[in-house]
């Protein structure tokens, strides 16, 4: 056995890295990384400069200026075509869903692919949809946002960053 040779602890090393990270993590509310997407959140919110806003009811982050966001990501190595939203969706949550601007993560596995956020105004067809479905049901069942309609619709982010290389897109404002 070789225990704690160079390439051991150079291993060990990167591992306790990631207990660095779990401590920054706790700065944004998010009390494991390894839990619900806690990595990929924390991503987001330092990348989008917002602070989250903790538990499960309500919005997601909350902006320097005091705006509440809701994040959706998703994943492009599973068979998932659409954003997640609620699982029991109604009338309250489209509502709620109306006032808020969106930001939405494309990942790769753990590889972050794309940002962009949207304006609730640009979701309207999508509202709009669940709106006439909600005409005849007490709720929808995690109805998704398509992963097309985001890119085509949303204003696309991204990060002067050395490692992937990303440039900012659009000067447009993120709020």
């Amino acid at each position: 056995m070789d225990f704690l040779s160079k390439e051991h602890m150079s291993q060990i090393e990167k591992l306790e890295s990631l207990w660095d990270l779990n401590e920054m993590a706790h700065e944004f509310d998010i009390n494991d990384i390894f839990q619900d997407n806690g990595a990929k959140i924390m991503q987001q919110l330092i990348y989008l400069n917002f602070q989250n806003l903790p538990g499960r009811e309500g919005n997601d982050a909350i902006d320097k200026n005091g705006v509440e966001w809701e994040m959706k990501s998703i994943n492009t190595a599973t068979s998932a075509q659409g954003f997640s939203t609620n699982h029991h969706l109604n009338h309250v949550i489209l509502s709620k869903y109306r006032k808020v601007p969106w930001s939405f993560a494309i990942y790769k596995g753990i590889e972050l692919l794309d940002m962009y956020v949207m304006q609730p105004n640009a979701l309207e067809p999508i509202f709009k949809k669940w709106e006439t479905q909600l005409q005849s049901k007490a709720h929808i069942n995690n109805p998704k946002i398509p992963i097309k309609f985001v890119r085509e619709n949303g204003t696309q982010i991204s990060f002067e960053l050395s490692k992937p290389k990303r440039s900012m897109q659009n000067n447009d404002r993120i709020c």
